[in-house]
């Protein structure tokens, strides 16, 4: 997001649309996405008026995301690493990358990751270090050192008091330091904050077999920034990074991000709701979908619900402390954050609308048909290697398998041994090779199987590439 997209929010919350509109400052269109975004974040209601929030948001002088991200730092008792990110990217980036030493400034970047996955928590790093030096006296030879810009770090400095003074004289942040930071060595519940930022703008991390890429909702794949941290990591062992700004050059690229968790997602992204499947839960108006245990899908919506409320009572009210009246609420949910083991999996071809039909494990198994070898011979017929399968033990002694193929991988449900769990993995892999888009034909059930629409595409695109290298 460009400058021009963060003076037309912060000129939405200070003036009326029409105003603005009439006025001539910028187009109708730009104005409107501004509102939706400042609804999106909830710094507007639906009726497009301020909300506590956003009157909050409009006494600080920065991006309305980064002030959300401010405030909630302050909320949740990380302040201080929360304020060195906010005024860290509300200036140039301290990280310096000289054209000719660019490795050497990377790798001088990379040591103040900690291997947390972060730009956010390396630009952290840096500050703090740079501060130590400056008491120490060392501080030219520091910045030389680790391609920091003495300027910048003095500029984030100067930006934390602003911000701070702010948020104290509106009540957000008290006198007594140690009770503001009392979080702040939470490195899971900073990541949250973080996230609740800079949501919407999230990349899902792809792994594949012997590579890994990243995929927005706007643009689909984009690469990162050459100096990010999270550029030199073969593997990155979450889910999803959380960025600020994405620069076109020939491709998208993503500047500074972070990786989270699938419940820092669910619990500090955005509006959730539910599917139309037991356990599936739906963001961004279904763009990311999370499939589980229906039990814990309602334990997340009632978790996030209440969550929300004591933030929303903390606005209406800076006096409270959330932290005693919420204790064990906010204890949940730091411990949820904190626990994930990232363990989830993307589902590549899974129609969230349009759960598996009920017959199809007839339709798979009928006169004895082995789903695993009619999936093994339909991707073999395609001219593709032969499917893997990934098999797990759960903690209910059940047995869920994976199996994948062509980059896309498929998610059976939990069985009683591991031959029965790969069987419904590849039936929920032959389900999805075998949809048709003409829906409303009538099937027969001792008609052969239709293979088409996927399975067409896939013969398609592997026929396609022979021909070119004919």
């Amino acid at each position: 997001m460009g400058s021009h997209f963060i003076s037309v929010s912060q000129a939405t919350v200070l003036c009326s649309a029409a105003t603005i509109v009439s006025a001539g400052i910028v187009s109708a269109g730009a104005v409107q996405n501004a509102i939706d975004f400042l609804k999106m974040i909830g710094a507007l209601d639906e009726k497009e008026n301020l909300t506590n929030l956003g009157s909050f948001l409009s006494i600080l002088p920065v991006d309305p995301k980064l002030g959300k991200m401010l405030i909630m730092g302050a909320i949740f008792r990380c302040f201080d690493p929360v304020l060195t990110i906010v005024a860290g990217l509300s200036v140039r980036d301290p990280f310096l990358l000289p054209q000719d030493k660019r490795d050497l400034a990377g790798t001088a970047k990379s040591r103040f990751s900690a291997k947390d996955y972060s730009d956010h928590m390396a630009l952290v790093r840096a500050y703090e270090g740079w501060k130590d030096a400056e008491r120490e006296g060392s501080s030219y030879e520091y910045c030389w050192r680790n391609f920091l810009s003495a300027q910048t770090l003095q500029a984030i400095h100067s930006l934390r008091k602003q911000f701070s003074f702010i948020l104290k004289d509106a009540g957000l942040v008290d006198a007594d330091a140690s009770m503001i930071n009392k979080l702040s060595h939470n490195q899971s519940l900073v990541r949250a904050v973080i996230c609740s930022g800079l949501f919407p703008g999230i990349a899902s991390v792809v792994h594949r077999e012997t590579s890994m890429s990243f995929k927005t909702m706007d643009d689909g794949q984009v690469l990162l920034y050459a100096n990010s941290v999270n550029a030199r990591y073969q593997t990155i062992p979450y889910p999803w990074l959380v960025f600020g700004e994405k620069v076109k050059v020939n491709a998208v690229f993503i500047r500074d991000s972070t990786a989270v968790s699938d419940s820092i997602l669910i619990l500090f992204g955005g509006v959730l709701s539910n599917g139309i499947q037991a356990g599936h839960l739906k963001m961004l108006d279904g763009y990311v979908d999370f499939f589980m245990d229906p039990n814990l899908a309602d334990c997340y919506l009632k978790l996030k619900e209440e969550l929300n409320k004591l933030i929303q009572k903390k606005l209406e009210d800076p006096s409270i402390d959330i932290h005693k009246e919420g204790k064990y609420l906010m204890l949940a949910v730091q411990e949820l954050v904190s626990g994930d083991q990232c363990e989830g999996r993307f589902v590549f071809g899974r129609e969230s609308r349009k759960p598996r039909a009920s017959n199809d494990e007839n339709k798979f198994t009928k006169d004895g048909t082995n789903p695993k070898s009619l999936l093994q011979t339909l991707l073999m017929r395609a001219g593709h290697s032969p499917p893997k399968y990934k098999t797990k033990h759960l903690k209910t002694n059940e047995f869920r398998a994976l199996v994948e193929f062509k980059g896309m991988q498929f998610v059976g449900k939990p069985k009683r041994n591991k031959q029965l769990a790969e069987r419904d993995a590849a039936i929920e892999a032959l389900a999805w090779l075998t949809h048709t888009s003409d829906n409303n034909q009538p099937e027969d059930d001792n008609s052969p199987t239709d293979v088409t629409d996927n399975m067409l595409k896939l013969l398609g695109k592997r026929r396609k590439s022979k021909r070119r290298h004919d």
